[in-house]
Protein backbone atom coordinates (compact mmCIF):
# COMPACT_ATOMS: atom_id res chain seq x y z
CA UNK A 1 0.00 0.00 0.00
CA UNK A 2 1.46 2.98 -1.49
CA UNK A 3 0.96 6.61 0.27
CA UNK A 4 2.03 9.54 1.76
CA UNK A 5 2.94 9.57 5.05
CA UNK A 6 2.41 12.33 7.00
CA UNK A 7 5.56 12.09 9.61
CA UNK A 8 7.88 11.16 7.13
CA UNK A 9 6.55 13.86 4.70
CA UNK A 10 7.40 11.69 1.54
CA UNK A 11 5.82 8.70 -0.27
CA UNK A 12 6.05 5.29 1.86
CA UNK A 13 4.81 1.84 1.53
CA UNK A 14 2.09 1.07 4.90
CA UNK A 15 1.90 -2.67 6.18
CA UNK A 16 -2.00 -3.79 7.13
CA UNK A 17 -2.26 -4.00 10.65
CA UNK A 18 -6.16 -4.80 10.96
CA UNK A 19 -8.58 -4.88 8.53
CA UNK A 20 -12.55 -4.59 9.08
CA UNK A 21 -14.71 -4.91 6.23
CA UNK A 22 -18.92 -4.03 6.66
CA UNK A 23 -20.37 -5.91 4.14
CA UNK A 24 -23.51 -4.71 4.47
CA UNK A 25 -22.71 -1.09 3.37
CA UNK A 26 -23.71 -0.35 -0.23
CA UNK A 27 -20.78 -0.89 -1.74
CA UNK A 28 -19.43 -2.85 0.63
CA UNK A 29 -16.59 -1.11 2.74
CA UNK A 30 -13.07 -1.96 3.83
CA UNK A 31 -11.64 -0.11 6.37
CA UNK A 32 -7.51 -0.87 7.60
CA UNK A 33 -5.88 0.14 10.31
CA UNK A 34 -1.88 0.27 8.84
CA UNK A 35 1.32 1.55 9.45
CA UNK A 36 4.03 3.14 7.66
CA UNK A 37 7.02 0.71 7.04
CA UNK A 38 9.35 3.39 7.60
CA UNK A 39 8.65 4.81 10.78
CA UNK A 40 5.84 2.61 12.46
CA UNK A 41 3.49 5.83 12.34
CA UNK A 42 -0.46 4.55 12.36
CA UNK A 43 -2.90 5.95 9.29
CA UNK A 44 -6.19 4.36 8.83
CA UNK A 45 -7.41 3.69 5.11
CA UNK A 46 -10.64 3.24 3.88
CA UNK A 47 -11.90 1.14 0.12
CA UNK A 48 -15.23 0.24 -1.27
CA UNK A 49 -16.11 -2.63 -3.16
CA UNK A 50 -17.41 -1.12 -6.55
CA UNK A 51 -18.92 -4.58 -7.36
CA UNK A 52 -15.85 -6.27 -9.12
CA UNK A 53 -13.93 -6.94 -5.86
CA UNK A 54 -11.80 -4.53 -3.38
CA UNK A 55 -8.36 -5.28 -4.89
CA UNK A 56 -9.16 -2.87 -8.17
CA UNK A 57 -10.00 0.20 -5.77
CA UNK A 58 -8.04 2.59 -4.56
CA UNK A 59 -7.17 3.52 -0.65
CA UNK A 60 -8.54 6.48 0.61
CA UNK A 61 -6.92 7.79 4.05
CA UNK A 62 -9.27 9.10 7.14
CA UNK A 63 -6.57 9.49 9.46
CA UNK A 64 -4.54 12.04 9.34
CA UNK A 65 -6.90 13.89 7.19
CA UNK A 66 -6.09 15.12 4.02
CA UNK A 67 -7.31 17.42 1.15
CA UNK A 68 -5.79 15.68 -1.87
CA UNK A 69 -4.45 12.12 -2.44
CA UNK A 70 -3.50 9.97 -5.10
CA UNK A 71 -3.99 6.43 -3.96
CA UNK A 72 -2.44 4.59 -7.75
CA UNK A 73 1.58 4.18 -8.42
CA UNK A 74 3.14 7.11 -9.70
CA UNK A 75 7.08 7.04 -11.82
CA UNK A 76 9.11 8.58 -8.98
CA UNK A 77 9.51 11.91 -11.00
CA UNK A 78 5.89 12.32 -11.62
CA UNK A 79 5.11 11.62 -8.35
CA UNK A 80 7.91 14.35 -6.82
CA UNK A 81 6.16 16.91 -8.57
CA UNK A 82 2.31 16.48 -7.54
CA UNK A 83 3.37 16.10 -4.27
CA UNK A 84 5.44 19.34 -3.87
CA UNK A 85 2.48 21.43 -6.20
CA UNK A 86 0.13 19.92 -3.30
CA UNK A 87 2.18 21.00 -0.47
CA UNK A 88 2.98 24.69 -2.64
CA UNK A 89 -0.99 24.73 -2.72
CA UNK A 90 -1.30 23.94 1.15
CA UNK A 91 1.05 26.74 1.93
CA UNK A 92 -0.82 29.24 -0.14
CA UNK A 93 2.16 29.54 -2.55
CA UNK A 94 0.52 30.23 -5.62
CA UNK A 95 3.12 30.64 -7.83
CA UNK A 96 5.38 27.56 -7.00
CA UNK A 97 2.21 25.03 -7.05
CA UNK A 98 1.76 26.27 -10.94
CA UNK A 99 5.27 25.87 -11.49
CA UNK A 100 5.10 22.51 -9.80
CA UNK A 101 1.79 21.25 -11.43
CA UNK A 102 3.92 22.15 -14.95
CA UNK A 103 6.91 20.11 -13.60
CA UNK A 104 4.87 17.34 -13.45
CA UNK A 105 3.16 17.46 -16.48
CA UNK A 106 6.79 17.56 -18.43
CA UNK A 107 7.66 14.66 -16.15
CA UNK A 108 4.80 12.72 -17.71
CA UNK A 109 6.04 14.01 -21.50
CA UNK A 110 8.90 12.68 -20.17
CA UNK A 111 7.92 9.22 -19.40
CA UNK A 112 6.33 8.72 -22.94
CA UNK A 113 8.29 10.54 -25.00
CA UNK A 114 11.92 10.94 -23.71
CA UNK A 115 13.59 12.84 -26.31
CA UNK A 116 10.70 16.05 -26.64
CA UNK A 117 13.11 19.12 -25.59
CA UNK A 118 9.88 21.09 -24.56
CA UNK A 119 6.88 20.64 -22.63
CA UNK A 120 5.07 21.88 -25.73
CA UNK A 121 6.84 19.36 -28.49
CA UNK A 122 6.12 16.80 -25.64
CA UNK A 123 2.47 17.30 -25.46
CA UNK A 124 2.27 17.26 -29.60
CA UNK A 125 3.99 13.84 -29.47
CA UNK A 126 2.12 12.47 -27.18
CA UNK A 127 -1.27 13.76 -29.13
CA UNK A 128 -0.13 12.35 -32.02
CA UNK A 129 0.71 9.14 -31.28
CA UNK A 130 -2.28 8.52 -29.94
CA UNK A 131 -1.25 8.13 -25.82
CA UNK A 132 -3.68 11.61 -25.18
CA UNK A 133 -7.02 12.88 -26.63
CA UNK A 134 -7.58 15.88 -28.01
CA UNK A 135 -8.68 16.77 -24.80
CA UNK A 136 -6.71 16.00 -22.80
CA UNK A 137 -4.13 17.90 -25.12
CA UNK A 138 -6.08 20.77 -24.47
CA UNK A 139 -6.08 20.67 -20.80
CA UNK A 140 -1.91 19.85 -20.75
CA UNK A 141 -1.94 22.77 -22.66
CA UNK A 142 -3.95 25.39 -20.01
CA UNK A 143 -1.66 23.76 -17.27
CA UNK A 144 1.62 24.65 -19.30
CA UNK A 145 0.16 28.29 -19.67
CA UNK A 146 -0.33 28.53 -15.90
CA UNK A 147 2.88 27.09 -15.24
CA UNK A 148 4.46 29.25 -17.25
CA UNK A 149 3.11 32.42 -15.67
CA UNK A 150 4.14 30.91 -12.67
CA UNK A 151 7.82 30.73 -13.75
CA UNK A 152 8.16 34.17 -15.15
CA UNK A 153 8.10 37.13 -14.31
CA UNK A 154 4.53 38.94 -15.62
CA UNK A 155 1.95 41.07 -14.66
CA UNK A 156 -0.44 38.52 -14.27
CA UNK A 157 -1.73 36.91 -11.51
CA UNK A 158 -2.32 33.36 -10.14
CA UNK A 159 -4.89 33.14 -7.55
CA UNK A 160 -5.85 30.17 -5.22
CA UNK A 161 -8.65 29.14 -7.59
CA UNK A 162 -6.33 29.01 -10.72
CA UNK A 163 -4.11 26.31 -8.95
CA UNK A 164 -6.72 24.54 -7.79
CA UNK A 165 -8.10 23.96 -10.63
CA UNK A 166 -4.70 23.37 -12.25
CA UNK A 167 -4.50 20.43 -10.02
CA UNK A 168 -7.76 19.35 -10.03
CA UNK A 169 -6.71 18.65 -13.83
CA UNK A 170 -3.60 17.46 -13.31
CA UNK A 171 -5.13 14.96 -11.07
CA UNK A 172 -7.77 13.74 -13.59
CA UNK A 173 -5.12 13.33 -16.53
CA UNK A 174 -2.87 11.53 -14.15
CA UNK A 175 -5.69 9.06 -13.31
CA UNK A 176 -6.17 8.60 -16.84
CA UNK A 177 -2.69 7.51 -17.57
CA UNK A 178 -2.08 5.64 -14.64
CA UNK A 179 -4.94 4.55 -13.22
CA UNK A 180 -7.38 3.74 -15.15
CA UNK A 181 -6.22 3.10 -18.61
CA UNK A 182 -4.37 0.41 -17.19
CA UNK A 183 -7.30 -1.08 -15.24
CA UNK A 184 -9.28 -1.22 -18.27
CA UNK A 185 -6.47 -2.79 -20.06
CA UNK A 186 -6.75 -5.79 -17.42
CA UNK A 187 -10.62 -5.86 -17.76
CA UNK A 188 -10.46 -5.91 -21.36
CA UNK A 189 -7.97 -8.53 -21.30
CA UNK A 190 -9.55 -10.69 -18.47
CA UNK A 191 -12.76 -10.94 -20.32
CA UNK A 192 -11.15 -11.34 -23.22
CA UNK A 193 -9.55 -14.49 -21.63
CA UNK A 194 -12.63 -15.92 -20.38
CA UNK A 195 -14.71 -15.83 -23.58
CA UNK A 196 -11.52 -17.94 -25.32
CA UNK A 197 -11.06 -20.21 -21.85
CA UNK A 198 -7.57 -18.84 -21.61
CA UNK A 199 -6.13 -17.62 -18.33
CA UNK A 200 -5.41 -13.58 -18.55
CA UNK A 201 -1.78 -14.27 -17.56
CA UNK A 202 -1.78 -15.80 -20.96
CA UNK A 203 -3.46 -13.91 -23.56
CA UNK A 204 -1.94 -12.14 -25.74
CA UNK A 205 -0.05 -8.76 -25.14
CA UNK A 206 -2.08 -5.72 -26.75
CA UNK A 207 -1.25 -1.56 -27.20
CA UNK A 208 -3.22 0.63 -25.08
CA UNK A 209 -6.18 2.00 -25.79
Amino acid sequence: MIYYCTSCDNTRNFIDVAVHVKPEAGPPIEYTLARCETCADAALFYREDMGDGFEGDNYYRLWPPHERHIGFLLPDIVRQSYDEAVKCENAKAHLAAAVMVRRALEAVTKEYEPTARTLHSGMKALLESGIISKELSDWGDQLRVIGNLGAHATSEKIDAQDVAEAIDFLQAMLEILYDLRPRFEKMRLRRAANAKGTPASQAPPTQSV
